[in-house]
């Protein structure tokens, strides 16, 4: 048997704690809990990855993604992984409706890949940018506990990233303490489809009124709302960006050709790899910014995004901050990531270059 073919896998719960609830306006998280998997050749490369599961976003479960990523592993084992464009063209049909599962495995499999030609993934994707930082998001809470967190992370992070959408006022004086903590800093402004676009004109120009001017809008109004969307991106003087309203390529592209939009953020977990890097493309082609995000993932998963837009390049707004959020990560990174949300990509050596302590 080539040293190549797919001969084994493993499927495992991916479980860590946060130092803090991460409150949104449609959820809150107080642990990270996920499904890796593991690939493995005759040869003995393994390949990891990682399925972010999102419930209260897309609804998925941790029991069903789990499910999905043992039957589609059984199903690929067998083949030879270097005909990995083929693997993943079959998991993107065969996993379309649990794509966090889909994801997972398409790691994996381009994990596997990159081990077995002796590159990295940022390699692998063309090696643009040697480094890439990250913001730090600033959770919904009370104005005094994001005060806290600023005097804790003002030194260290550049770029912060305000969730907002549950109480106009207590968001307004989050985003004041935030701003008078950190004058220079560029903010983004995260509503996960909690406005109206009425109020979301309201609230965007309050902020403005008081010297407010985020770098970016992301997802202000329900998923489904383009017209919202085209709405405020002619209405304010600002770049509006679609997050869950751009679920899949068919989305990016109506989104890109109504003009509703400035920016596209791009979460490998929603479109996975393939997609991911055909919205690249349509946005890069369009002038329109890019923004690469996460949902609650480990160091491996981060390091994946993070390789896929250093390696690719062009990307205007790095949200990859949930390692910051994780106590005893199953994933260390070690010195791969700085404590000041810097991602050194050129020092990995093979594949993703982090691989889960539970296998």
């Amino acid at each position: 048997m080539k040293e190549t073919v797919i001969e084994s896998f493993e499927v495992k719960k991916l479980n860590a704690e946060l130092f803090m609830p991460f409150t949104i306006s449609s959820g809150s998280h107080k642990s990270l809990a996920n499904v890796a998997v593991m690939l493995k050749t005759s040869g003995g490369v393994c390949g990891y990855g990682e399925a972010a599961v999102a419930t209260h976003i897309t609804g998925e479960t941790v029991e069903q993604t789990e499910e999905n990523l043992k039957k589609a592993c059984a199903s690929i084992v067998g083949r030879d992984a270097a005909d990995y464009l083929k693997i993943l063209n079959y998991l993107e049909e065969s996993l379309d409706k649990n794509r966090a599962a889909m994801s997972g495995l398409e790691l994996a499999v381009l994990d596997l890949a990159c081990r077995l030609q002796g590159i990295s993934l940022w390699q692998y994707y063309g090696g643009k940018e040697n480094s890439v930082r990250t913001d730090i998001t600033v959770v919904i809470g009370s104005e005094e506990k994001a005060r806290d967190f600023m005097a804790k992370t003002r030194c260290r992070f550049q770029d912060f990233k305000i969730k907002v959408g549950i109480d106009f006022d207590e968001d307004i004086k989050r985003l004041i303490a935030v701003k008078e903590a950190a004058p220079s800093a560029k903010l983004i402004i995260d509503a996960n489809c909690a406005y109206s676009p009425e109020d979301a004109e309201k609230f965007f120009n309050e902020l403005l009124r008081r010297g407010i001017k985020p770098a970016l809008v992301e997802q202000p109004v329900k998923k489904e709302n383009f017209e919202g969307l085209k709405y405020l991106t002619e209405k304010l003087p600002l770049v509006i960006c679609a997050d869950e309203s751009a679920y899949s390529l068919d989305d990016v592209f109506e989104l890109i050709r109504r003009k509703c939009v400035k920016a596209v953020n791009i979460k490998l977990t929603k479109l996975g790899f393939m997609r991911a890097r055909e919205t690249w493309a349509l946005a890069r082609s369009a002038g329109i910014k890019l923004m690469i995000g996460e949902m609650m993932e480990s160091e491996l998963s981060s390091f994946a995004a993070a390789e896929f837009a250093g390696g690719l390049g062009g990307f205007d707004f790095i949200d990859l901050d949930t390692p910051f959020f994780l106590k005893d990560s199953p994933c260390p990174a070690g010195k791969l990531l700085e404590n000041t949300g810097v991602y050194r990509l050129a020092e990995i050596e093979k594949g993703i270059g982090i691989v889960p302590g539970i296998f």
